[in-house]
């Protein structure tokens, strides 16, 4: 275990389904065949749920990553002690929002210290991260404002796809007016370089268009001879192997195949219903043009099911995987 990574894995919302599928990732994922992993949450929750699931775990409570002891069976917990004794489960509270808001927090810190080589987040929930006084629309958002990274992009790996978007959480009427060419350009950029430095040192970037049929000429709009092309047109006169803007429809068929090394959706459900149909549920966030690793899974606090023992940790086990993969190599070939 010695050259491992050490990966920090926030608990996420203590009153969703992260503290359960933490405790499970553990008992499952053999995650100490690739990584040292760290939790940075609350050391009673965590055991309270090992408990419910029956899991025999030994929650070792630290103050310090260095007093980690990543032995197999042991959860080294980083324990904030942040959680009221009777928070509620099963819904949104300031209590639950304002400790997944800290542990994020401290994980930051600590990669930024270099004290942990990459932070893989379990799920938080937006409403109560705004009830506990913090206003942003989720992980990326917050990442990026803790990393002083204003330029940060959500990407999702699942299957045999990496789809990068453009637009995040917006409502889709104010999609076409927060694309530009020149924030495309920016977003395009930091994928080929996360690309070049972990997939391929030439990458193939495929690039969707906004409209159904790319507009048909404009009969049903312009934002892809406006917008999507000229930034297009931009990258490949910078040497990126770029190349679109295509119909999604027929656009991730081909990216399915192995044709690119990523595809650029312009919004969110674009973007995330292939990945997540391509990966079964089981896809992995991870956010690009942060100072820091990040990963996560992806699904949310699944507060319809919080404290039932019925969620999967696979999604989790992923992406602490994938985090430790992107730790280990500058390079890696697709």
């Amino acid at each position: 275990m010695e050259n491992l990574p050490i990966i920090g894995i926030t608990m996420g919302d203590p009153a969703g389904v992260g503290p359960e599928v933490v405790v499970k990732a553990f008992q499952e994922g053999n995650l100490e065949q690739f990584c040292k992993p760290v939790v940075i949450g609350d050391a009673g929750v965590l055991q309270k749920n090992a408990a419910r699931l029956g899991i025999d775990a030994s929650i070792h409570s630290i103050r310090r990553v260095a007093d980690a002891r990543f032995q197999p069976g042991q959860i080294d917990v980083l324990d904030l002690d942040n959680v009221p004794p009777n928070l509620p489960q099963g819904r949104a509270s300031a209590e639950g929002g304002r400790a997944s808001a800290q542990y994020i927090q401290r994980a930051v810190e600590l990669a930024l210290d270099r004290q942990i080589d990459a932070i893989a987040t379990a799920p938080i929930n937006k409403e109560a991260l705004h009830l506990g006084g913090f206003p942003f629309p989720g992980h990326t958002e917050f990442l990026a404002h803790l990393t002083d990274a204003p330029d940060s992009v959500l990407m999702m790996i699942g299957g045999k796809l990496r789809v990068v978007l453009a637009t995040t959480h917006l409502s889709l009427k104010n999609v076409p007016g927060k694309l530009s060419a020149q924030g495309l350009e920016k977003t395009l950029r930091i994928v080929r370089d996360w690309l070049e430095r972990h997939v391929s040192d030439n990458p193939k970037i495929a690039v969707c268009g906004l409209n159904p049929h790319c507009g048909d000429g404009g009969i049903f709009g312009d934002e892809e001879t406006e917008i999507i092309l000229p930034a297009v047109e931009s990258m490949k006169r910078e040497g990126v192997d770029i190349h679109g803007p295509f119909s999604a429809d027929a656009l991730f068929p081909r990216a399915r195949s192995g044709e690119y090394d990523a595809v650029v959706a312009m919004y969110h459900d674009q973007g995330m219903i292939p990945v997540k149909m391509e990966s079964l549920g089981c896809a992995v966030n991870v956010t690009l043009g942060l100072p820091i690793i990040r990963t996560s899974p992806d699904h949310g606090t699944a507060y319809d099911i919080a404290g039932q023992g019925l969620a999967s940790a696979e999604s989790l086990c992923r992406a602490i995987k994938v985090a430790a993969g992107l730790c280990q190599s500058a390079v890696k070939t697709s």
